[in-house]
């Protein structure tokens, strides 16, 4: 033990507080609970502020960050390994160097972040630790929102994770908004922390500040779940979750014979449902869990035809996830044109308007960057799908016993990308609803990520989230906030909810103005800037 701390002794400060940080904002996130919210970001920027006081070269100010941001990756976003074992059918050694690529490069805004700040206040010759750490926090909040990812992750949806009721200020200036205040927070208290041996009142007096701030909007978050909790519609959702293999899936889709074995799965779960749970006015299957074609020109097939004449019998309306086929039109590739769909099947045979195709595309899993200009690379990458791009965000109405519903549709990622929820409650959806599998995934991480993150659109846009998944997390979040009962992962369930909603929803502050706070932060960052040129220019005359 003597050995392995005298080991961290050898490593430069600066770089020891970077692995550090890595560690805390690694484990700040989805599936953690969030101990080091406050301050994960604290130990980079205390690193490079030692930097730039010995005036290091920015190349090492980059390295230090390019190590945090390869440590919370391999933290975070390990299921990189499974997905590409799982999925790509890779040997193990390629899916860790998949891993370790990833981890280089998902998150270089971060050491770009220190980079660009350092740079701009040795320009402008700032040697206030106060603004530079400011300066660090809206550098830092406004590279990631549009550094190109996976999905638009942020710290922030840990609150929703942990039920800290700030999260509810999500209506007001969204996720994204809530990360930029997580960051400035963690500022003030970097420099309360470095000023306490000098200054322990003024610590004492920063760092009581935040907690009144926490405490003041915590509050007033409660105060808005409660106002949100008044609606005047309800509905009853059955939700479904299969929990169909993977190999299960290919097989169905490349064999006739595994199509019924799959719609058995869902039918018998189904079929039990509404036995114990006869007041379920709607069902909902999951993304793909029917894996064939169910436009009309296929429902004379054995699978389709059993399907529909089961929602006859069912005497309630079904929305499943399923394939869309053109078989007069093909692709670049020659296969007929596919999409990858929700459907929604009336009990009176006929489907309830045009399906949803799904048009936020999962690069490497359902498209190939720059496939279309060069076909060959789907020959190198045989695992890659071919989907036809949906035409955006559309809402569908079903009519129901007394009501019209009016439901936005999302499929798996879509609900990851706040702006197709806000589009869907533009065009006048009461709910949302969202189909996925994430039994690519693996059971650890991603499918808690991505459900959070997913029920964090609820809140954005204050419309209630039903969602189902192939093997978890299945869910049911209301407009206030209220999380009803979740399924577990990689296990067959089903269970009926009474989702509360607004027959009018209003759109929040979020919907119409609140993604546009990055002006107000870039505002912000630029005026603080002016500032100290000006007074650097009236310090020099």
């Amino acid at each position: 033990m003597a050995k392995f701390f005298h080991f961290f002794k050898l490593i430069p400060r600066p770089f020891l507080l970077s692995i550090l940080s890595g560690v805390f904002i690694g484990t700040s996130y989805i599936p953690f609970s969030g101990w080091f919210l406050l301050i994960c970001f604290a130990p980079i920027w205390m690193a490079t502020l030692q930097l730039n006081d010995e005036k290091a070269s920015l190349k090492k100010i980059f390295f230090i960050g390019w190590i945090a941001q390869f440590i919370l990756t391999l933290i975070g976003f390990n299921w990189i390994y499974y997905v590409a074992s799982e999925f790509g059918q890779l040997p193990w050694i390629v899916c860790v160097l998949s891993l370790f690529l990833f981890a280089a490069f998902m998150h270089l805004y971060i050491p770009f972040s220190l980079v660009i700040a350092v740079w701009l206040v040795r320009k402008l010759k700032i040697i206030s630790e106060l603004t530079l750490l400011i300066i660090l926090a809206l550098t830092l909040a406004l590279l990631e929102r549009i550094w190109p990812s996976i999905f638009e992750w942020n710290l922030a949806y840990t609150l929703l994770w942990i039920k800290l009721p700030l999260y509810q200020w999500a209506d007001t200036v969204g996720f994204w908004g809530l990360s930029t205040f997580l960051y400035l927070i963690q500022a003030l208290i970097c420099w309360a922390g470095l000023g306490w041996a000098q200054q322990k009142q003024k610590t004492i007096a920063i760092l009581a500040a935040v907690l009144v701030f926490l405490f003041l909007f915590n509050g007033l978050g409660i105060l808005k779940q409660r106002a949100w909790a008044q609606t005047d519609q309800t509905v009853q959702f059955g939700v479904i979750q299969g929990n169909v293999g993977n190999l299960d899936k290919l097989l169905a889709e490349k064999q006739q014979s595994f199509h019924e074995h799959i719609l058995g799965i869902y039918m018998g779960l189904t079929d039990a449902l509404l036995a114990s749970h006869p007041e379920t006015e709607i069902v909902i299957w999951p993304e793909t869990a029917m894996p064939f074609a169910l436009d009309p020109a296929f429902h004379p097939q054995p699978a389709p035809q059993k399907l529909l004449q089961q929602v006859k019998s069912w005497k309630r309306p079904l929305i499943t996830g399923a394939y869309s086929v053109d078989p007069m039109r093909h692709d670049h590739l020659g296969y007929q044109l596919t999409s990858n769909s929700v459907f929604f099947i009336s009990p009176d045979l006929k489907l309830i308007g045009d399906a949803y195709s799904k048009s936020e595309l999962l690069v490497f899993g359902e498209y190939m960057p720059l496939g279309e200009q060069f076909p060959f690379l789907y020959k190198l990458f045989p695992f890659v799908g071919v989907y036809k791009q949906g035409d955006g965000p559309t809402v569908s109405s079903i009519q129901l016993s007394g009501k019209n519903l009016r439901l936005g549709a999302e499929i798996c990622y879509e609900s990851l990308k706040p702006s197709f929820s806000r589009a869907l409650a533009d065009k006048g959806s009461q709910l949302i609803f969202n189909v996925t599998n994430d039994a690519w995934f693996g059971w650890w991480a991603e499918p808690y990520q991505h459900g959070t993150m997913t029920l964090g659109r609820a809140i954005e846009i204050r419309r209630p989230m039903v969602r189902a998944t192939n093997s978890g997390i299945s869910s049911v979040i209301l407009a206030d906030g209220t999380q009803l009962e979740s399924s577990g992962i990689d296990q067959t369930w089903s269970h009926t909810y009474e989702v509360r909603y607004l027959e009018n929803p209003p759109l929040t502050f979020y919907s119409r103005y609140g993604h546009y706070d990055w002006i107000f932060w870039l505002a912000l960052l630029l005026g603080l800037l002016a500032y100290h040129y000006r007074k650097g220019l009236h310090v020099h005359n």
